[in-house]
């Protein structure tokens, strides 16, 4: 019997059918396939297609990079770079799949291709073809706006995701920056749609089937795929202990770096009822803790960190070069930003800001709804306050409007692809030249990302109309300093050791305040002295 979508206590018949995708222009159909079997393992053991390597085998090195179309909200299509090593292969349903060796021809080079053998951006070749596909998703994605224009800074952020380039940067920036116009080469954005379309999933809830054997290494499991809420919701009650995955930038690496069996994967990443990022006009739980009613921003499960940033951008400006410091492009165009949240890591990069905000996640569990504030969902390291058979649907981020000063800082040893050693994300409302609410997230400084209760009670009254010298310097800017200097107790380990997050989560809330003084400085290193201890 099939199932009734609109019944969230009706099992959804699961439709044992292929992966279907293209592969450049030839379509493919997978059958049988374990859940955690990669893009680069099929397209270099099955499809015999080794232009894309495998390096670090964790999303880093670029090397495994491939371009993904697939349409976006409108229906157009969009072209984008991912890590072909910790996808699951049965995530391409329903795509178009295509790797440097499909690009062109040995006697017709793509214009990408071409630009990188006129400036010299290769040398042993290795990871080239994942810094070509890096260009290739740019390149793609100026010509379906015809916007020919690429700067350093546009090719620094589309390379960001390829940490090894064995020429050194110059001549990779100088290829990007001469690849496009005037004349384009590619296939029409009708084309393309009319490829989707031959492609695209129905409306059931699907699997490829349980691999009966052949892929050395892979445990057994299934790929479970809902297409709607209900059927999601169905299939959680009826498999609790299979695990949820949306982009797989961190399960990817339980497989790959631990060896880790998966057992039946649910894949939330076509679940179309997750994939939207609505306004609400009143977020309860945010107006309650400001005092005031507030709009939000709910993002869905299956939203990728990428399009929650873009959406995000306009309302938190200066926040912009912290949301081009978590990972990478192509990091960032598979993996959620409800994942980032759910996975609750203690250095993860989202939940500081969303905290700082008074975000809240949304939980659902076969029809019924709760709604609870970040902090709340948190219990302690990698444990959370799921109950058996909920999951997350969104996350709701308020707007908390212009007389806010939002910022966040991250501290790491690397600009792209780098965990945390501290992160801190701060709201603060002045009214009269003097904070009378502030909201403050930290990362890194526990076993949980934290808000800084006794910080934020620390900066109410601060005034901050002064010039920054005077600032730095004044009594209740050096007792807001202490108080997030002595509030946590972190650890020491590679990345820093507890006396250095101490100081620098004391010294980027420094540095948040100043920016609302009198002549805010640009607070970067050496400009203006920090606060000693």
């Amino acid at each position: 019997m099939a199932s009734d979508p609109s019944s969230p206590d009706t099992p959804p018949e699961l439709r044992v059918r292929p992966v279907r995708f293209w592969h450049g222009r030839k379509l493919v159909e997978l059958e049988g396939l374990p859940p955690a079997f990669t893009v680069l393992e099929w397209l270099r053991e099955e499809a015999g297609c080794h232009a894309a390597k495998e390096g670090c085998a964790e999303g880093d090195c670029g090397a495994c990079t491939v371009a993904v179309t697939d349409l976006d909200g409108a229906g157009n299509p969009r072209v984008r770079a991912i890590n072909a090593c910790i996808q699951p292969v049965a995530a391409l349903d329903g795509k178009l799949l295509a790797t440097a060796g499909d690009i062109g021809e040995p006697d017709a080079l793509h214009p990408v291709q071409t630009a990188m053998v006129t400036h010299h951006g290769s040398q042993c070749g290795f990871c080239t073809p994942g810094i070509v596909m890096s260009l290739y998703a740019m390149y793609e994605g100026r010509r379906l706006a015809d916007d020919a224009a690429v700067g350093r800074e546009d090719a620094v952020r589309a390379l960001s995701g390829n940490l090894c380039r064995c020429t050194g940067y110059r001549p990779i920036l100088d290829a990007a920056q001469a690849m496009c116009g005037p004349d384009w080469q590619g296939e029409t954005a009708d084309a393309m749609r009319e490829r989707l379309v031959r492609v695209a999933p129905g409306p059931q809830a699907w699997t490829p089937g349980e691999a009966a054997g052949g892929f050395d290494g892979h445990a057994r499991g299934r790929f479970l795929a809902p297409r709607t809420l209900a059927q999601l919701a169905a299939l959680r009650a009826t498999h609790p202990d299979s695990r949820i995955v949306a982009g797989a930038t961190d399960v990817g690496l339980w497989v790959t770096k631990h060896h880790r069996a998966l057992g039946d994967v649910l894949w939330i990443g076509g679940v179309s009822g997750l994939a939207a990022i609505d306004r609400i006009g009143r977020d309860a739980l945010a107006s309650s803790r400001w005092g005031r009613e507030l709009p939000c921003l709910e993002i869905g499960a299956a939203v990728t960190v990428e399009d929650a940033w873009r959406a995000l951008a306009p309302h938190f400006a200066a926040c912009i070069d912290y949301f081009d410091r978590f990972a990478s492009v192509p990091v960032r165009n598979s993996a959620t930003l409800v994942g980032n949240v759910a996975n609750g890591s203690p250095i993860g990069d989202t939940a500081p800001l969303l905290i700082a905000l008074g975000g809240s996640v949304v939980l659902h569990r076969q029809g019924q709804e709760r709604i609870l504030p970040l902090t709340d969902f948190y219990h302690g390291y990698q444990k959370n306050d799921l109950r058996p058979g909920e999951f997350i649907r969104a996350v709701r981020v308020p707007l908390l409007g212009a007389d806010v000063s939002v910022h966040a800082w991250k501290l790491s040893k690397r600009v792209e692809q780098d965990i945390s050693a501290v992160a801190v994300a701060t709201a603060l409302r002045v009214e009269r030249g003097r904070i009378v609410a502030a909201g403050v997230g930290v990362g890194g400084m526990a076993a949980v990302s934290s808000r800084a209760v006794r910080t934020e009670q620390a900066l109410l009254g601060l005034r901050v109309d002064v010039p920054a010298a005077t600032l730095r310097d004044s009594a209740g800017m050096r007792a807001a300093w202490q108080a997030m200097h002595d509030e946590f107790d972190p650890l020491d380990d590679l990345r820093a050791n507890a006396a250095y997050r101490r100081q620098a989560a004391a010294n980027l809330l420094l540095r948040s305040c100043l920016q609302l003084a009198r002549q805010a400085p640009a607070t970067r290193l050496g400009e203006l002295a920090a606060i000693q201890p």
